[in-house]
Parts: structure tokens; sequence; C-alpha cells
């Protein structure tokens, strides 16, 4: 079991030539991860989180990429497996893929139409359809987000980081292997915490 504890960068929004050098300086010095966050509607400007990752993908060659975390329930699942998995091969396989509930924002779901209560059902429904495509196994339809898997992609998925409290750390294949500054072991007020799945 590797122990060894490892740092990496959650940079703030910037001017796209700002952001590319800062994105480079932090591979340059030895990070081993570059973080950005998700919202769709929020209180400061931000970068829609995928398209992001991918600029950086395009100008790094060795930090990883993280996700920390993304609102799976604001979105279809299928498209987001479509899109992740793209993204995991045009980096080389350096995609962490984090995902939260989130919901400290209320019109942000509305905005969206999804209901504000469903967030947690979502996200669980939508990572078992995202790990089905990665798998390349249908997974049936999903009812809430309206999406039926079907098979997108034939090589790994991206390691995979399920951010959203006890019940969804508490899932027996779910191993806690790496925290971000929102969340740690343990539920906490304002913070959540943070599991992965092995194997994918």
């Amino acid at each position: 079991m590797d122990l060894q504890a490892r740092f990496g960068a959650f940079l703030s929004m910037h001017p796209p030539e700002q952001q590319f050098a800062l994105a480079r300086r932090c591979e340059a010095l030895g990070l081993d991860s570059l973080w950005t966050g998700d919202h769709v509607s929020f209180h400061n400007p931000i970068y829609e989180s995928l398209t992001l990752l991918a600029s950086y993908a395009s100008i790094t060659s060795r930090i990883k990429l993280g996700s920390g975390v993304y609102l799976l329930a604001l979105r279809r699942p299928t498209v987001v497996a479509k899109i992740t998995s793209t993204l995991d091969a045009l980096c080389g396989g350096r995609l962490i893929f984090g995902v939260g509930v989130g919901g400290e924002n209320p019109k942000e779901f509305e905005a969206c139409g999804v209901p504000h209560k469903e967030r947690g059902a979502r996200v669980t429904e939508g990572i078992d359809v995202v790990r089905a495509l990665w798998r390349d196994t249908p997974s049936g339809p999903a009812r809430r987000s309206g999406s039926e898997a079907a098979p997108t992609r034939r090589w790994p998925g991206p390691a995979a980081r399920a951010t959203g409290g006890s019940r969804m750390s508490s899932s027996p294949s779910a191993t806690p292997r790496a925290w971000t500054r929102s969340g740690g072991p343990r539920r906490r007020r304002g913070g959540a915490s943070t599991a992965s799945w092995p194997g994918i």
C-alpha cells in the first residue's frame, strides 16, 4: 500500500495565458496534481471544469488532472461518461474524476431543471451509469436522468473519486484513497468524505 504524501494545486480563475502559465509552473515544480472546482452557476466567475482540464491536458505531460468535485446531478451521465473517457484518453490516463453532490446553491439546480432534493439519488445513479459505460457494459435505463447506458469506450476509465458524505463512502466497494480541501475521512459540516473505487 502506497502511503506517500502527494501535493496538488487548486487554481483560481485567471485570464487564459496566466492560467496556462500557472498550470505549467505547477508541473515544473513537481506537484502531483492540478484540480478545478465545478459549478454551472456560482457567486464568482468560474471556468467550466472539464473544458479547463482539457486545456491543461494539451500543455502538460505528467501532472494528474482532477475535478474536485464535479456536480454530476446537474448533467446527463451518458454524456459525462463520453466526455470524461475522451479527456482521459487525450491526457494519457491522468484524469482523476471527482464527483460531488453539491447543493449549497439551490438556484443552480433550479437553473438546470433538477430537483434539489433528488441530487443525492441522481449522483448515486449517475455514478453507476458512468462506471458501466467506462467498463463498456450497458447498465439499463437511468430513471431520473432519462439516460440509457450504451458503450462509449474500450479502455479503463479515469481514477474515480466520489464525494458526498458518509452514505456514499460507506459502500463496500468504496475504499478511501484521497482527500481534497473540501473533505476528509469523516463527514463534517461544510465538507464531505471522499472515496474511490479501485479497478475501474
